[in-house]
């Protein structure tokens, strides 16, 4: 079963511009509101437990993919037509 990840949450002090500011990943849940993870947990969910995410952005699906730089987990949408990963696109939780 693949997750669609609704919204995300920014550290807008981080020094990354990229995916790799994001803090907290909104998921939804069967009761209706969002179950919040953070970009390590969804990325081990990816690598370690073989589950899949996406991002609806202006009707178009992109697959989310867990990503590693040197120490850090995160996450991000592979890359399609748009300059910016659609993650970023995403409301707040």
């Amino acid at each position: 079963m693949a997750y669609p990840i609704e919204c995300v949450n920014t550290d807008d002090s981080s020094i990354h511009d990229d995916c790799r500011c994001i803090t907290t990943i909104g998921i939804p849940n069967k009761a209706g509101g969002t179950n919040t993870y953070s970009p390590e947990r969804i990325h081990d969910r990816i690598e370690n437990e073989g589950e899949e995410f996406y991002v609806e952005y202006q009707g178009t699906r992109t697959d989310v993919i867990a990503v590693t730089d040197g120490t850090t987990k995160y996450v991000r949408t592979e890359p399609n037509d748009t300059p910016n990963d659609n993650l970023l696109n995403l409301g707040s939780c």
